[in-house]
């Protein structure tokens, strides 16, 4: 009984705090500049184009945008626009606030199931996770998504779930399919699965990842023609590539090199990154690690992606989480320092601290200010690669960066 009050009460305190989160946190997305849910507007209008005939990737939404993400994505979110406004925000937030728990519940998961925590001291799962979601409430990944109603974190959860479940089970990859094909960022995911030699996900995903190209092409057939014929490739229709918001190396490198278009600068960087970080998340993996395995996958896809807006780092919250973990269970008080490093940028907002209304003119501190995802991404590839390339135990070397 006493067991059982205790949980109530944990229970509580942890909804409490994320009714003050959503009230205190999220209001500077909300009051004055028009964002209170600004990309859930934006799903909205296009399910609305959907139902009534409309040309998907012609029209302006919300806010005079674009709709980017695949066909099939809009399709998927024709309920919201059936349904009132406010019980969208509502159920939007809901669901975001439990695909967080459950990333948090499923990267624990990958993280214990290594062979190398076979000396961990014991977690508890369930309160190990919700003080992370209540700590992971401020971040400002967290908080953008939140703010604007965004898919992040079920992407997020899908992608968590595939590689959480047995490579035994016949559907494996199929969630990974299907979050490539609402997002493309996840498109990484496919060639780690095989190269890691999990040849039969890969293939699921590959072929879920195709499948929802024909249902697009199969019910919205000009709008996929327009998509996949080449809007797909135009960063532009997303947003200014140099804004501040884009964490991603094509975002960094306008705005340090001052030039409104990277060409081959960009392309040299993207292989090179995206080669280091998917080898050593392969490594990773083939070690039995899959937590590493995930987080330097997902800051590899983050940072290749020609557009990363801060709430897309939703992605690499687990990958911070797990960092904790090894901290605290190896009571490395490098790790400590590491992760709390990484913490203290995503508390910060940084990169809406970087004044400069012209992002191709920001000073080297503004640089800095402007880029704190991909210097942090860039570093924790860096040390995956030194630490499997010396042949470190993974996790001691990996997760301290990451």
């Amino acid at each position: 009984m006493r067991r059982y009050g205790g949980w109530v009460l944990f229970t509580a305190l942890l909804a409490a705090w994320v009714c003050v989160s959503m009230f205190v946190v999220h209001q500077p997305f909300h009051v004055g500049r028009k964002l209170r849910y600004f990309d859930l507007r934006v799903y909205r209008g296009a399910a609305t184009l959907v139902l009534n005939g409309g040309h998907l990737y012609d029209a302006k939404l919300y806010g005079g945008l674009h709709f980017t993400y695949p066909p099939i994505a809009a399709l998927v979110f024709t309920p919201l626009a059936v349904l009132p406004l406010a019980l969208d925000e509502v159920l939007v937030t809901a669901i975001n606030v439990a695909a967080l728990i459950w990333v948090l519940r499923l990267a624990l998961g990958l993280y214990l199931a290594s062979p190398r925590r076979a000396d961990s001291r014991r977690v508890d799962p369930w309160p190990t996770v919700g003080l992370a979601a209540a700590a992971a409430l401020w971040l400002e990944p967290i908080t953008t998504t939140l703010g604007y109603g965004q898919i992040d974190l079920v992407i997020a959860a899908l992608i968590l779930f595939d590689l959480a479940r047995p490579d035994s089970a016949r559907s494996k990859g199929a969630a990974i399919g299907l979050a490539a094909g609402l997002k493309l960022t996840p498109l990484l995911f496919i060639p780690y699965l095989l190269l890691a030699g999990r040849r039969r996900a890969a293939a699921v995903a590959t072929s879920v990842f195709a499948a929802t190209i024909a249902l697009g092409f199969a019910i919205l057939p000009s709008d996929a023609v327009r998509y996949w014929g080449g809007a797909f490739l135009d960063p532009t229709r997303v947003g200014r590539v140099a804004d501040w918001a884009n964490q991603s190396l094509q975002g960094a490198i306008e705005r340090l090199t001052g030039a409104s278009t990277v060409g081959p600068a960009w392309l040299v960087a993207v292989a090179v990154v995206a080669a280091a970080g998917l080898a050593a998340a392969v490594l990773a993996s083939r070690r039995g690690d899959e937590a590493t395995g995930f987080a330097l996958c997902a800051v590899t896809a983050l940072l290749a992606s020609p557009i990363s807006w801060t709430h897309h780092w939703a992605l690499a919250v687990p990958a911070l989480f797990v960092v904790v973990l090894w901290a605290y269970q190896r009571r490395s008080r490098l790790g400590l320092i590491v992760a709390a490093g990484a913490a203290a940028i995503g508390y910060a907002y940084l990169p809406q601290r970087a004044t400069s209304p012209h992002e191709l003119q920001l000073t080297v501190g503004g640089l800095i200010a402007a880029d704190p995802y991909v210097l942090v991404g860039l570093l924790a590839i860096g040390a995956g690669c030194a630490a499997l390339y010396r042949g470190l135990h993974a996790p001691q070397a990996t997760f301290a960066a990451t």
